[in-house]
């Protein structure tokens, strides 16, 4: 950073995105909040609306949504069948909020066969039918509008249904009931819940379920016409989300989130969808979703205080896709160029903002990831944590991924595939940057220097082929993992692999991990606990990188032969090997991205936990590895 053009630069510590841009965030968890009168509620309460049982209207498709005045709530009343319409929200200062029945449940909104609306007003702002990608085709609730809205919160509710059985790839297509009282199908890809070009929104303590997509989030750049397009302010707080997802289908997840300054916290991530196509009265394990748990093409976001089972990578942090020229300085100012009129001063330093947390890297702490027999038989060797590119390798995540004070649970039986159970991934062996640069890609006469060259015009070093410039750098630290069988022993253990490729550099410092973790996956393999693959594409790595493995710090390590953490709650057993011994903090992860509260799992009595529920407390130290504190 310089404080002037004409003067030295000014040392800084980066830290990524730490909630300085989001307005009114809170570390604490919150749940959904209908009361008119609870000043959280300061910017809904103009105006209430109820729908359901007992009120003026009962049914969500009688709600004026095209129309809604700003300031608007509107509370979803509880009722004993599920609603069956669906929800569009296209005007700034809205709340849907869900209000919990006497036993706790949540308003339920089942979308297979859920009626539209009849208006033409909206009709305008959401499409029709016939267009594939219209918004009317994308969610059971969906919030979009082309000029832009803000200040949105969905709270409270149930939503089910976008997808019908085999939920497969090649045959789940449900459908709702249209403004013309005919039955049109769903987008393959449809969410419980849609958001395109929205700013300020919060979803908070919501359950998703037996979609496509649980949470489906798109962005536009600058290049589509302006700021609004893109998705920005996003908090994601508390929801549950099961069974989402497609069978045997990589390209959709429980969540896909596209946009700036995203915070996820406090929620439960439950398995992704199986089923039992071919009727054999048993899921087999390739009967099961291989998408993400959670899949992010983000600049500025916080992952903190969640429960994540399985998926083919459990947390997906990739690079940006549909809006590079709000970030990247080399496409704003090829757009400068190219449109002048459609970028301005404060756009330029938002731009600068913006690029500096995806820059600086990311931070990750206070998690539990669970990794057990449910997860899809080809996903098994496959990373918990994707940090790095799936696209261009040159556009992939900058800086290191700060991973800390996390629990990962393993437990799979030894030979339950090829893989090991995989902590960390940088990116695809043959992902090509070429493809995503028009032919403006170039690569210096060095042999180290990418640079973008449009219109005869070179805008610069790019991206380097330095190990400091490579994607895939972590820094692991007071993490906990436990490496047990699919019975809970820690013999005849899926092997566990803190990483995928060589080039991948890991900083190891103090970690507790069983002593079984380093297991060979056959006889022989070269490099036991570390990842031995190969990125295909050499020119988009750097020299060495595929000779050796780059991971550092094992002797840094904390080994045990006994169980450490309950497979119920994932806290720590009495007398744990993980109490006292977490190293103290160092000035390079910032205070304000240091734990302060601890969840974990509710233990149902019955040798299991409650699923959709994280029991939060406060952390008030720090000695004990992993997501939670030893008592």
């Amino acid at each position: 950073m310089r404080t002037g053009r004409n003067q030295a630069p000014v040392p800084v510590v980066p830290t990524g995105f730490t909630g300085q841009d989001f307005p009114g965030l809170r570390e604490s968890r919150t749940l959904a909040n209908c009361d008119p009168a609870d000043p959280d509620n300061a910017n809904f309460n103009t105006t209430v609306i109820d729908v359901g049982p007992g009120a003026a209207i009962t049914s969500l498709a009688n709600v004026p949504w095209e129309s809604l005045s700003p300031h608007t709530m509107v509370r979803v009343l509880p009722k004993s069948t599920p609603y069956n319409e669906r929800i569009f929200i296209v005007t700034s200062d809205i709340k849907v909020c869900g209000v919990r029945d006497a036993n706790g449940a949540r308003p339920k909104i089942n979308g297979i066969g859920a009626r539209v609306r009849n208006s033409s007003a909206l009709q305008s702002l959401i499409g029709t039918p016939a267009e594939e990608y219209s918004t009317v085709n994308r969610g059971i609730v969906a919030i979009a509008r082309d000029s832009g809205i803000r200040n949105i919160a969905v709270e409270g509710l149930n939503l089910t249904g976008a997808m019908l059985p085999p939920y497969s790839g090649a045959s789940h297509a449900a459908g709702y009931i249209g403004m013309d009282n005919l039955s049109h199908l769903y987008n393959t890809h449809t969410g419980c819940l849609y958001v395109s070009r929205a700013q300020n929104v919060t979803l908070r303590d919501n359950e998703f379920a037996f979609c496509p997509v649980g949470v489906y989030v798109i962005s536009r750049g600058l290049d589509y016409g302006g700021d609004h397009y893109l998705t920005r302010n996003f908090l994601l707080e508390a929801n549950w989300f099961h069974d989402n997802g497609l069978v045997d289908d990589y390209n959709v997840h429980q969540a896909y989130i596209q946009g700036v300054n995203f915070v996820v916290q406090y929620n439960y991530f439950g398995n992704p969808i199986r089923y039992d196509i071919d009727g054999s009265g048993t899921i087999d394990n390739d009967e099961a979703s291989n998408g993400n748990d959670l899949k992010m093409r983000t600049v500025g976001e916080l992952v903190r205080y969640n429960y994540f089972e399985n998926g083919a990578h459990t947390i997906d942090l990739i690079d940006i896709e549909d809006f590079r020229p709000s970030v990247f300085p080399w496409f704003f100012n090829l757009l400068a160029d190219q449109s002048p009129g459609s970028v301005t001063p404060a756009l330029r330093a938002q731009m600068e903002r913006d690029w500096e947390k995806y820059d600086a890297g990311s931070y990750m702490y206070g998690n539990i990831f669970r990794r057990d027999s449910k997860v899809h038989v080809q996903t098994m060797g496959a990373s918990m944590v994707h940090f790095g590119s799936d696209n261009s390798p040159i556009d992939g995540r900058r800086g290191k991924l700060w991973f800390y004070f996390n629990t990962v649970l393993t437990e799979l039986n030894k030979n339950t595939s090829a893989g090991a159970a995989t902590l960390f991934s940088c990116c695809l062996d043959n992902a090509n940057s070429w493809d995503f640069y028009d032919g403006h890609l170039v690569l210096d006469a060095n042999n180290v220097d990418f640079h973008m060259i449009a219109n005869g015009k070179d805008y610069g070093v790019i991206r380097r082929r330095t190990p400091e410039a490579f994607w895939g750098r972590y820094v692991a630290v007071n993490n906990a993992v436990q490496v047990t069988s699919a019975t809970g022993t820690l013999t005849n253990a899926q092997p566990f692999h803190w990483n995928t490729y060589k080039g991948e550099q890991i900083e190891l410092r103090r970690n507790f991990v069983t002593n079984n973790w380093n297991q060979p996956l056959w006889g022989g393999y070269p490099t036991p606990g570390y990842g031995d693959n190969e990125v295909e594409l050499d020119e988009f790595t750097y020299p060495g990188a595929n000779v050796a493995h780059h991971v550092t710090g094992a002797a840094n390590l904390l080994t045990g032969g006994s169980l450490a953490l309950s497979a119920t709650t994932a806290t720590p057993l009495v007398g744990s090997a993980l109490c006292n011994q977490a190293v103290a903090w160092t000035d390079d992860i910032p205070a304000a991205v240091r734990p302060n509260y601890q969840v974990r799992l509710q233990d149902n009595g019955a040798g299991g936990w409650t699923p959709g529920v994280l029991v939060v407390t406060a952390r008030t130290a720090h000695t004990t590895l992993g997501a939670n504190q030893c008592n």
